[in-house]
């Protein structure tokens, strides 16, 4: 995903105190809901990871303020390297990784990533399982095929051609039918002129391409679910299938949505995270788990 629907992004949350961590020579920005004297607070604190081209409150500023009632919740914005015209796999993962070591020392969390951001956080998970007791991704994948190829490539070409039909390729893509259906047209424009990428957006794209980590996943330990969309043009339904059969401890469950599942779906997508870190082992490994919502 890229800068989309920015102006219609709430505020990430009211409550959330800021914070800065270093990485490589890079500022790092979190958000960070605290600790509570309520007693539900007893569950995991989850970390929250955005995909690409976005930051956390684009992605999760309509989970983080629902999410934060019931646990704490952490939020970070991923950032460029400082001398690197690329940006690696690595390089997220290490401010992923920077992030809780710096808030949760001792503390395993259940770490969240949405697109690219559950590519990000299933290596993590396979790398220092002592970091993460659970795991949530959504619209991930572990290896990127021949489709995610070809539409990365007219990305990239209307990206360095400097062509206004990009804002209008990266909707197509984003989202189903059924959310543009029902979406005033003032916000259709809205979302059409916030769609401008970054430079740093352009590196997360291009490593968007040259993701691979199917010989890691099996190393995951996690208890994970694994939220798939039925829609989705950018991951196809079928990576979050190979994810559940790749990974031991994993459930499976589907949301009818595009890509854009934050934006087309963030109250049911919000209910299926805070359900599954109350009780992670409610459905058993392998399970197939209904959805609350048509």
């Amino acid at each position: 995903m890229n800068d989309l629907y920015q102006a219609a992004a709430i505020p990430l949350s009211k409550k959330a105190k800021n914070g800065t961590v270093y990485v490589q020579g890079s500022p790092v920005n979190y958000y960070d809901s605290g600790s509570s004297e309520v007693s539900s607070f007893s569950r995991d604190p989850i970390v929250l990871v955005h995909g690409t081209g976005g930051n956390a409150q684009l992605h999760y500023g309509y989970l983080f303020p629902i999410l934060e009632l019931n646990q704490r919740v952490i939020a970070l914005d991923f950032s460029p390297v400082p001398g690197k015209d690329e940006v690696t796999l690595e390089d997220l993962e290490n401010q992923i990784t920077r992030v809780i070591e710096h808030l949760l020392p001792d503390t395993p969390a259940t770490l969240v990533g949405y697109s690219l951001g559950a590519v990000a956080v299933a290596s993590v998970a396979a790398k220092r399982p002592d970091l993460v007791r659970n795991l949530v991704l959504i619209a991930g994948w572990m290896k990127t095929d021949v489709q995610q190829s070809l539409r990365n490539s007219v990305w990239q070409d209307l990206y360095q051609s400097g062509s206004k039909t990009l804002a209008d390729f990266t909707l197509y893509c984003a989202f189903s039918h059924a959310f543009y259906t029902m979406l005033p047209p003032e916000h259709l424009r809205i979302m059409r002129e916030k769609i401008r990428p970054t430079a740093f957006d352009a590196q997360q794209m291009a490593l968007n391409r040259r993701i691979d980590i199917s010989d890691q996943i099996g190393r995951i330990r996690a208890r994970t679910l694994i939220v798939g969309c039925r829609q989705d043009q950018m991951v196809p339904l079928w990576h979050s299938k190979l994810l559940f059969g790749a990974i031991d401890d994993a459930r499976y469950q589907e949301i009818d949505s595009g890509h854009g599942v934050v934006f087309e779906r963030p109250g049911q997508l919000s209910q299926m995270v805070d359900q599954f870190n109350e009780n992670p082992a409610r459905f058993p490994a392998g399970s197939i788990v209904p959805a609350d919502h048509p």
